[in-house]
């Protein structure tokens, strides 16, 4: 036995059913409305004939309409009618919404990919100065290169690569002698 759902309609569910026909409900609304709907006949019933009146109303013109609902509309909601472009375009949240994601792009990209060139001026002390310094590092590296050399001349090759390459030469000569 089917219920009468007539009694569970209440208020705030006819008005959410008036703002989905309308079109001004949002997400949660919508999808609220649209299952009981579908599981009432009753709901789908009004929602329909809802629908049916805002085709109706949303295609009238401006000319259709009498002269004292306009102004009562525009009383109530105390707004000016508005011809220009600047309104017409930031009416529509497409159009803004893609202009703004531009204006953030090319704001983003001209702060990623624009390097001013930095210019590194020095002054004659400046250049004197590394100059100076530089003379000084090559002198120490010089003479560490030297003393090293040095080392190497007297230390190395005479104790450690001479003094075994003799014994060596001295054995194979003993060797080929026969002594």
């Amino acid at each position: 036995m089917q219920e009468n759902i007539s009694n569970k309609i209440d208020e705030t569910l006819l008005d959410k059913i008036i703002a989905v026909a309308y079109g001004d409900a949002g997400l949660y609304d919508r999808m609220v409305v649209w299952i009981k709907a579908r599981r009432y006949s009753e709901i789908e019933l009004i929602l329909s004939e809802y629908k049916l009146t805002a085709q109706s109303i949303h295609h009238l013109g401006e000319s259709e309409l009498p002269e004292s609902i306009i102004n009562s509309v525009r009383q109530q909601i105390k707004t000016k009618p508005r011809n220009n472009l600047i309104y017409s375009i930031a009416s529509k949240p497409i159009i803004s919404a893609s202009t703004a994601v531009i204006i953030i792009l090319i704001s983003v990209s001209l702060l990623l990919f624009y390097n001013a060139p930095t210019e590194h001026k020095y002054t004659r002390a400046e250049i004197e100065l590394a100059e100076q310094q530089l003379g000084e590092s090559l002198a120490i590296v010089n003479k560490v290169f030297r003393k090293t050399e040095m080392k190497v001349d007297e230390e190395v090759l005479s104790k450690h690569v001479s003094k075994p390459l003799n014994k060596g030469l001295i054995f194979l000569n003993d060797y080929l002698i026969g002594g």
